[in-house]
């Protein structure tokens, strides 16, 4: 009998194969990679892809159809709005903080990291690299709930990667946001990868072949779990090979917005898009194209829906509290 999916939200799921102080600052590979996407790739997107997503209700600046815009990019765009010198960030779902080194590289003053997740080995680890190295950014880690974090004062950037698709109430997150952000503050955030109704929305479905990429969206309850029990592997697995995807499953860790609706939320919250890249799903394309049973279910189950929805994977954006 095939062991069932256990998790707790009290054990420290830690990675446990990497060590912060191990890992090296920016690779010469990856600087070179860096400055290929931004002289030649992405000016080719801006006009090879420009109108591609005819159909979401903001303003779009760049599609890019694959990695092109690394983590470290996305932190020199930040700095590019508003100077992280000496400033106070606020990290919300920060995992591991294994990230961090690419934050130090910019001397904030304060980071603070917020996960609902048990994460402690990883922050000790964090926290012991930088009494050793002397950096002189502080740092703080706390595991709550988002929706009910509170601090002293507020911050001058809110940061986060790969969180907001996964929160269950999008609106109280953003509304606290809003509390935590001082005026004029910079949020940016980058969401999805994919979104809820992109292919592998669940993080899960697809796992074993590429026409069940759409699974979440198109099975029954039942069917959907026979489905999901029968691919599930172990815990060890699901959090490092398998990206949290039979975690985020089964604790239904999914905001299940379309892309409008972030926005929405956003403007309701007085936040101002400054910028916003979004990456397609070559794979969800592709399904989508040649497979037209799977296209045609996806019609009959969503009318009114966008087919482009399907194939829209990642929010990478840059806002502004009014």
């Amino acid at each position: 009998m095939k062991k069932k999916f256990q998790f707790s939200n009290l054990m420290d799921i830690s990675i446990r194969r990497i060590n912060f102080s191990e890992i090296s600052d920016y690779s010469l590979r990856n600087k070179m990679r860096d400055y290929y996407d931004k002289i030649i790739r992405r000016p080719l997107y801006t006009k090879f892809y420009k109108n591609f997503f005819k159909n979401q209700n903001y303003k779009i600046d760049l599609v890019l159809p694959a990695k092109g815009f690394s983590t470290l990019a996305r932190r020199e765009m930040l700095n590019n709005f508003s100077k992280i010198k000496n400033k106070t960030i606020l990290n919300i779902g920060c995992g591991n903080a294994f990230d961090y080194h690419l934050w130090f590289k910019f001397k904030p003053k304060k980071i603070v990291g917020v996960d609902v997740l048990n994460y402690k080995n990883a922050w000790l680890q964090v926290k012991n690299f930088v009494k050793k190295e002397k950096i002189e950014t502080k740092i703080e880690f706390y595991q709550k709930d988002f929706t009910k974090f509170k601090y002293k004062e507020k911050f001058d950037l809110i940061v986060s990667d790969a969180v907001f698709e996964h929160c269950t109430n999008l609106s109280k997150v953003i509304k606290n946001c809003n509390n935590l952000l001082k005026k004029k503050g910079i949020m940016y955030a980058s969401y999805g990868g994919p979104m809820w109704f992109t292919y592998g929305g669940d993080h899960f479905s697809g796992r074993d072949k590429i026409e069940n990429g759409f699974n979440h969206l198109l099975l029954n309850k039942k069917e959907y779990w026979i489905y999901f029990n029968k691919n599930v592997k172990s815990l060890i697995y699901e959090l490092n090979e398998g990206g949290g995807g039979g975690l985020l499953v089964q604790k239904d860790l999914f905001s299940k917005l379309k892309g409008d609706e972030y926005f929405e939320i956003f403007n309701r919250f007085k936040f101002n898009s400054l910028l916003t890249f979004v990456e397609l799903c070559p794979i969800g394309l592709k399904l989508i194209k040649n497979n037209i049973i799977i296209k045609n279910k996806l019609k009959k189950k969503f009318p009114l829906l966008p087919i482009e929805n399907y194939y829209l994977k990642t929010h990478i954006v840059y806002l502004q509290k009014k």
